[in-house]
Order: structure tokens, then C-alpha cells, then sequence
């Protein structure tokens, strides 16, 4: 978190020129592109300099996603000014905590239930507990009554759950991928009207721009 964080923080300086070389909906469709590569690399990579470098694809993805939204949406919605954005924002973050986390959590603990269930027969009911998002309950593995199994059960139950959520990242890119559709279709959607441009709010129309 701290490497990529840091990453973003770099590459955040030169937003302008990716912005005016692509327009805001190419750069972010590169961006959920970039995404989708970085998730499925992660979701197999291991070793230090495999990690760090599926690491640094998903960081460059992430970066400007946050700020080229917002600024799609100022562009694009002048009249709203703070309104906007801030709504704009708002959504982001409770679909993000609210549905985005749990959700993932989710298909990570589905994942981990059918890999143990596969390769420890037998186990899983007993170290189950029920656990619940905002479309209902789901069952997860119990950190608790795993430590409650004889030791070397307990070392391939980690395993397996550790492998399996992992693994999970490759189907967590359903996400990014449903993003990159948006952006292609509101690129194919600006192309019919001429290119991607800023709308005035003097004129009420489209300016020149990007």
C-alpha cells in the first residue's frame, strides 16, 4: 500500500499531458485496462519482484481513476460546480465501502470454501462461521476454529484459503472490466458527436479542448 500509494503520488504530477494526449475518457479507459492486467498478475504472482511488478501495473492503474472522474464530471457538468463533484464523489465512496468491499470479501470467501471443500474434504463445516453483506449471508472461514485443528491441517487449511483468495483477484477483475466498457462506450458516444470536449458554461456548449 505504502509503495503504490507513493507511486501514485508521482505520477498524479503528470496528469496534464496523459489528459490532453488521450482525453480524460481514454486516459481512464487505459487506466481500467492497466487494471485488469494488474488484478490478474496479482492474482498468481509470487516472489518479491513478481509482486512488486504486478504491483506497479494495478498502481498505475489506480492513479487516475479518483482525479480524472472528478474532472470528467466538472467538464462535463459546470452548471453543478461542488454539487457535482462532491456527488459524484459521494457515490464513489459508498459504492467502494459499501458495496465494493463486501462484495469482493465475498467472491474471496466463495473462493476459499470451494478450494478447502476440494483439497480438505470434510473440513470446511467445521471451521465455518456465517457472515453477511448487503445481499445476504455467506458463510467464511473462522480464523478461531481453524487454530482449533491439529496442526498440520491447520498449515494446509492457510495454505489453501491463502491460495484461493489470491486467486480470487483474477475474478475481481470483472470490475475493471465492466468500467472499461463504460469508457469505451462513452468514447464511441463522444466520437459520434464530434470528439471529447469540455462544456462551456458561458456558451452552454462545447468548447474547444482536448
Amino acid at each position: 500500500l505504502v509503495y503504490t500509494s507513493a507511486l501514485m503520488m508521482v505520477l498524479r504530477f503528470f496528469a496534464g499531458p496523459l489528459v490532453r494526449a488521450f482525453t480524460p475518457l481514454g486516459l481512464l479507459a487505459i487506466c481500467a485496462s492497466l487494471a485488469i492486467v494488474g488484478l490478474y498478475l496479482l492474482s498468481f504472482a509470487s516472489g518479491l519482484f513478481f509482486v512488486f511488478a504486478a504491483a506497479t501495473v494495478y498502481g498505475v492503474a489506480k492513479t487516475y481513476f479518483w482525479p480524472t472522474m472528478i474532472g470528467l464530471a466538472s467538464e462535463q457538468s459546470p452548471r453543478g460546480g461542488a454539487l457535482t463533484i462532491n456527488a459524484i464523489a459521494g457515490i464513489g465512496m459508498l459504492t467502494a465501502g459499501v458495496i465494493g468491499g463486501p462484495l469482493i470479501g465475498y467472491m474471496q470467501e466463495r473462493s476459499a470454501q470451494t478450494a478447502i471443500e476440494a483439497k480438505v474434504p470434510g473440513v470446511y463445516s467445521e471451521i465455518a462461521r456465517e457472515d453477511s453483506y448487503f445481499l445476504g449471508s455467506y458463510a467464511a472461514v473462522d480464523a478461531d476454529k481453524v487454530a482449533l485443528l491439529p496442526s498440520e491441517q491447520q498449515a494446509e487449511v492457510r495454505a489453501v484459503e491463502r491460495a484461493a483468495k489470491q486467486g480470487a483477484l483474477a475474478k475481481i477483475t470483472i470490475f475493471p472490466a465492466i468500467m472499461l466498457f463504460g469508457f469505451l462506450a462513452l468514447l464511441f458516444y463522444f466520437k459520434t458527436r464530434g470528439g471529447y470536449r469540455p462544456v462551456a458554461l458561458a456558451e452552454g456548449a462545447a468548447a474547444s479542448g482536448h
